[in-house]
């Protein structure tokens, strides 16, 4: 049996004529990973809620309580120095919780892609006035009230300030959700009058996130398996399209079969636990030590 003339032709042959650099990834796989990676962090929470740690210990309804009470104080603060001491303050709740620096790093790495380019304009003459640091353009003549575009101090002490802000509130959102159980967690926003039809979307979403995640990888992994080269861009396009469209109506499907089949065994939205947490002496001890360390920060502020 004779070979087909497309393995024979060398110039296409992706075995004999391998890609010249190996790092380039396709844009798909790398959606595909990002999903995977996606998955993988849902599983590292739920092995850090496990452990034996200080966050760990208290009453979900007391850091629900604390932690969002930090980050509102938080909010407040417009000062640098108060907010480094925030930073640290959670940098040593996070080591007493036992919260791996890798998860820190992840999370710190993200705040800087989205928060920099939302405060890139507050550091410029036009927007936040101050002593000229750096000149970025002139102008023939005035525009917005200035000869030239330049980058002041008080915008880049502005931007130091925003992300410092979004780092440390995002570092508290992590202490939150990273050392407490889903449903426990749940049942904590429940207890303070969070909207159940609210507690409900987000139960569904987080129990059925990890079979979402996994039937694209199966749908991605199905169509790599019976390809032997990458098509032109539009076929890829419209494959991407089409198999995003086949993950919506499964999705559709599946959720729509999994609520019926959690009414008809008397789901009514509440969340319930076996072992009930109760209020204990630890709790308010919390709730003591972030009292103290609020009004630290509001006295430095």
């Amino acid at each position: 049996m004779t070979l087909p003339p497309w393995m024979l032709d060398r110039s296409t042959n992706t075995i004999n004529n391998p890609p010249k650099s190996t790092k380039k990834r396709n844009p798909l796989r790398q959606a595909i990973s990002s999903l995977a990676h996606v998955l993988e962090e849902m599983l590292n929470n739920e092995a850090i809620a496990n452990q034996n740690g200080f966050l760990q210990m208290v009453d979900p309804r007391a850091k629900v309580i604390g932690l969002f009470a930090l980050i509102i104080i938080i909010t407040l603060i417009h000062n640098i120095t108060t907010l480094i001491v925030a930073f640290a303050i959670a940098l040593l709740m996070a080591g007493l919780s036992r919260i791996p620096a890798q998860r820190l790093w992840r999370t710190w790495l993200a705040v800087p892609l989205f928060s920099t380019a939302i405060v890139l304009p507050a550091m410029l003459n036009i927007v936040t006035p101050g002593n000229t640091v750096y000149t970025l353009y002139h102008f023939a003549s005035a525009h917005f009230g200035v000869t030239s575009l330049t980058i002041t101090d008080a915008g880049i002490y502005v931007a130091i300030r925003f992300i410092l802000r979004i780092t440390v509130c995002i570092t508290l959102a992590l202490l939150l959700t990273a050392t407490t159980k889903s449903n426990r967690l749940f049942h904590g926003l429940r207890a303070f009058g969070v909207p159940k039809l609210f507690v409900m979307l987000l139960g569904m979403m987080q129990r059925y996130l990890t079979v979402f995640i996994r039937a694209a990888e199966e749908i991605h992994l199905a169509k790599i398996s019976r390809s032997v080269t990458n098509g032109p861009l539009r076929q890829e396009q419209a494959w991407v399209a089409a198999g995003m469209g086949s993950l919506f109506r499964r999705t559709q499907s599946m959720s729509s079969a999994v609520h019926l089949a959690m009414v008809s065994r008397g789901y009514t939205g509440e969340i319930y636990l076996l072992d009930e947490p109760k209020w204990q002496t630890s709790d308010w001890g919390f709730i003591m030590i972030i009292t103290g360390f609020a009004a630290i920060l509001l006295v430095m502020g």
